[in-house]
């Protein structure tokens, strides 16, 4: 059964900047998934697909199964100059 709230139950999570358009939501959020974990503001459980640049500005950790390692994009960066 869905759990139905009301737009005034989020009123203290949600702040909208009606001059800029943005939009800011305290905690965490979770997608595809309602239990976000690890403390982390975004939490993405599944597969991604990012369309366009990927700006991280802090530590890149990968972990699990990817074409490249970390190993492996020091070392092009290093052979790159």
């Amino acid at each position: 059964m869905a759990k139905n709230r009301e737009a005034s139950q989020f009123n203290s999570y949600v702040n909208v900047n009606d001059s800029n358009g943005q939009v800011g939501i305290a905690n965490s959020v979770g997608i595809n998934t309602t239990t976000p974990q690890g403390g982390h503001a975004l939490y993405v459980q599944g597969t991604s697909n990012i369309t366009g640049d990927l700006t991280v500005g802090g530590s890149l950790n990968i972990s699990g199964t990817s074409v490249a390692t970390e190993g492996d994009i020091v070392a092009l960066a290093i052979a790159l100059g």
